[in-house]
């Protein structure tokens, strides 16, 4: 260094160093965009592994940097930390909670998103309608969404339907509506919706019916909660059904719209 004329030596640990802060700040951004887009396409146990990884990484730097002043390697291990513990308790909320297992040892049936069919049981396997003039919605196949959908048998309020749909809310993975097309052949949509008698208890869902992009029925409903749905259609081109979770409610495959018929 020098200064008027003056060579200076550097004093020995003083060197100066580039910043490298902005671009690790960078990086733990993309690897959060790189873990949403995981999520979304069902890699949610390389996540949880990545994410669990992380928080270790993390308070490994901070550990060693214990009892020193704070330099970019504890601000680094502190973002690594946070970002992974939150990606893990993100993952862990998306993923299905024990009211689908529970619901699946009812009597496993198949998948209506092109999952692997568990075998069918006498209970749970669908009948034919109480007329002719009936139609069970899940016998139309889906012109959209319906990932994440199953028709299978349910218990909502003590009450056990061997003919329902079951919607999951955990969104990265699974679809919130599922929309199908009527094409004027009906004059009514019944159902009872409400909430798998095994969700977790701090389970809420929005239920919503639209008719050719029109909402006819909004319903909030919790644990033990359900209500009926009985909507015209006469005319109708398109009949979508909706789940939504409500608040910071669990994420599950609990929200039945039980013995959904078209008439």
């Amino acid at each position: 260094m020098r200064t008027d004329g003056i060579t200076t030596a550097p004093v020995e640990g003083t060197a100066p160093r580039p910043a490298r802060l902005l671009p690790q700040g960078v990086g733990v951004v993309a690897d959060v965009a790189a873990v949403a887009a995981l999520l979304a396409g069902g890699g949610r146990p390389i996540v949880l592994a990545a994410s669990a990884g992380a928080v270790l990484t993390g308070g490994y730097l901070l550990v060693r940097r214990l009892g020193q002043p704070v330099d970019r390697t504890a601000l680094v291990g502190l973002a690594v930390a946070v970002a992974g513990a939150a990606i893990f308790g993100y993952a862990l909320r998306t993923a299905p909670g024990p009211a689908a297992d529970a619901a699946a040892g009812e009597g496993g049936v198949a998948a209506r998103d092109g999952g692997a069919a568990a075998p069918a049981t006498a209970t749970t396997s669908a009948v034919p309608p109480p007329d002719g003039a009936t139609t069970w919605l899940f016998d139309l196949p889906p012109v959209e969404g319906g990932q994440g959908w199953r028709q299978r048998a349910a218990t909502v309020s003590g009450t056990r339907h061997e003919q329902s749909v079951v919607a999951s809310t955990c969104y990265a993975t699974n679809d919130e509506a599922e929309s199908f097309n009527l094409g004027k052949r009906y004059t009514r949509f019944t159902a009872t919706v409400g909430v798998a008698d095994g969700a977790p208890d701090d389970y809420r869902t929005r239920f919503t019916v639209l008719v050719d992009g029109e909402t006819v029925f909004r319903r909030e409903l919790g644990l033990g909660d359900s209500a009926p749905v009985e909507v015209p259609l006469t005319g109708a081109l398109r009949l979508m059904l909706k789940v939504e979770s409500v608040g910071l409610t669990s994420c599950d495959d609990a929200a039945v719209w039980a013995e959904p018929a078209l008439r």
